[in-house]
């Protein structure tokens, strides 16, 4: 079961960014950007077997499910896959920190690569705000949802808190 918990868990994550919350324009983007920081955390977290094609095919799902050009998030998970999987995997000695700081970066990347994909699609510039406004909750979330995850993965947090955190606990 533990192999199919990073699938099942960016399934249940799509299927979130389906529902019409009621959002304003501008916080469209923060529910598959939560999906790609997800695609991250799995590919960084220890022990977690997640594909990079696994993670293009559920960039695909959010496609179909959000109803956007077809591709767009599967090159945005695809490209969080990669980034996670060149990323040191989170062990003992390592604290959040530095794993926030990696997904910050990777998260000004994907909006831009995003905004000028965007901007090609619709043969105009579009408005940078909503993508980063996006990836600026995404950054502020991710404590949450690598949290989340490593609840999911160990069924607990106590052991998770100690390899975030390290030496502070």
């Amino acid at each position: 079961m533990n192999a199919y918990l990073p699938v099942l868990s960016l399934l249940f994550a799509v299927l979130a960014t389906a529902v019409p919350w009621g959002l304003p324009a501008d916080a469209t983007f923060i529910l598959p950007l939560v999906v790609v920081m997800m695609v991250f955390c799995w590919r960084v977290l220890p022990g977690s077997e997640l594909q990079p094609y696994v993670a293009m095919l559920i960039g695909l799902l959010t496609d179909v499910t959000s109803g956007g050009p077809l591709g767009f998030w599967a090159l945005m998970t695809l490209t969080g896959a990669v980034a996670g999987g060149f990323t040191p995997p989170l062990s003992d000695n390592q604290d959040m920190k530095r794993l926030w700081l990696v997904w910050g970066a990777v998260a000004v990347v994907v909006t831009i690569l995003g905004w000028l994909i965007a901007s090609l699609y619709f043969l105009r510039w579009v408005d940078l705000w909503p993508i980063a406004f996006g990836a600026l909750a995404s950054i502020l979330l991710f404590p949450v949802v690598l949290h989340g995850l490593l609840w999911i993965k160990r069924g607990r947090l106590r052991q998770g808190r100690r390899i975030i955190y390290g030496r502070w606990t």
